[in-house]
């Protein structure tokens, strides 16, 4: 298997829907879900490359170790750096935006030659890979902007009437020429065919809803494949560093026992960790640590289900455990590597239950 990796530009505005609408408004996601990737890459294989879809197995929804693809949510670039979802257990301080130590109540930073003693607050969104280090929340975002669109009547493509039952309606999308980084992990020999499907269903098909009004096309550029096993090894070296590991979930991540959403990490949270690794026979201890504070911080989310073979749409909407939930774990570093690459839970291929490991604790 092999990391590619490329950045992702929007050529037009971009609207990746919430699967909520508050009246005629429709507000977009940030951020592009690998799900929505898959299923643009499904859609255009499925209709003009046959052969290439089949032998990917992209269609895959339940069984993880039958897929050939698995495609990761692409976050927003933030002036040429990675972006990460922020642990619900830090806090940052409401004045100057300094990192608050877990056992402080207050800020610590000096300001001006002073402490600036502010409390802090927890922020729920995008960071920078760089704010864990430099201890200064530098929060990502993406610029966007609302249009209008008037309806029009299949009756002689014009406006509607006085007496008609649909009104104009709102768009939110995100600006064209923005940039998010682009990563999925593939079979070694199918890397420049994907490379293909890429580049083609995103100019021919899209992203995102309202492609009929002009919205979704992307490129893919800069691309670079490197291989699994490589990345691995680096990541678990970098793991191996830390005095505490905690873990963090960069996406919604689906664990189940039977037809019951878990939103928690307990022992169906180990039977999945079990599968990921042995998708590449990966070896080794690993567990969520107890403590007087607790293991975990938990944040619950929604994910939504996409399935090819259901005709390439929503397939269910199910509980889960909200992107930057975090747990203090300790086990074996090529363990955490792989679950770094490959993620832990459902619907790994498509962008969920990707995760991140960091010194730190709850």
């Amino acid at each position: 298997m092999k990391v590619l990796t490329a950045t992702l530009k929007n050529l037009a505005p971009l609207h990746i829907g919430t699967g909520k609408k508050t009246g005629n408004f429709s507000k977009t996601l940030e951020y592009i879900p690998g799900r929505t990737i898959r299923g643009m890459v499904g859609y255009y294989l499925y209709n003009n490359n046959k052969s290439l879809f089949n032998a990917l197995r992209i269609n895959e929804d339940e069984d993880m170790s039958q897929t050939g693809v698995f495609f990761k949510n692409a976050l927003p670039i933030n002036k040429g750096k990675s972006t990460r979802a922020c642990p619900v257990s830090f806090k940052w301080c409401k004045k100057c935006g300094h990192m608050i130590e877990p056992d402080k109540k207050e800020c610590t930073n000096t300001v001006e030659d002073r402490p600036c003693l502010h409390e802090g607050k927890k922020y729920g969104g995008f960071i920078t890979a760089d704010s864990f280090e430099t201890g200064e929340l530098e929060s990502v975002s993406v610029n966007t902007q609302i249009s209008t669109k008037c309806p029009i009547t299949r009756d002689g493509n014009t406006s509607p009437g006085p007496y008609d039952d649909i009104a104009p309606y709102n768009i939110e999308s995100i600006v064209e020429g923005t940039e998010f980084e682009f990563q999925c992990i593939v079979e070694d020999e199918y890397v420049d065919g994907l490379k293909e499907a890429l580049n083609e269903s995103g100019i021919f098909g899209g992203l995102g809803g309202f492609r009929s009004r002009g919205y979704g096309t992307v490129t893919f550029s800069n691309f670079n494949a490197t291989p699994a096993s490589d990345m691995i090894q680096e990541k678990a070296s970098n793991i191996s560093q830390f005095k505490n590991a905690m873990m963090v979930t960069n996406s919604p991540m689906i664990l189940r026992d039977g037809e019951t959403s878990i939103i928690g990490f307990d022992e169906n949270f180990e039977q999945y960790v079990s599968k990921s690794c042995d998708i590449c026979a990966t070896q080794g201890n690993f567990k969520i640590v107890s403590g007087d504070k607790g293991s975990q911080k938990l944040n619950e989310g929604i994910a939504r289900g996409w399935s090819i073979k259901e005709g390439n749409k929503v397939s269910e909407i199910i509980p889960c455990i909200g992107m930057g939930s975090c747990a203090v774990v300790e086990g074996d570093p090529e363990v955490m590597a792989t679950l770094e690459v490959y993620g832990i839970g459902e619907m790994i291929n498509s962008g969920y239950g990707d995760v991140y490991f960091m010194e730190g604790h709850l």
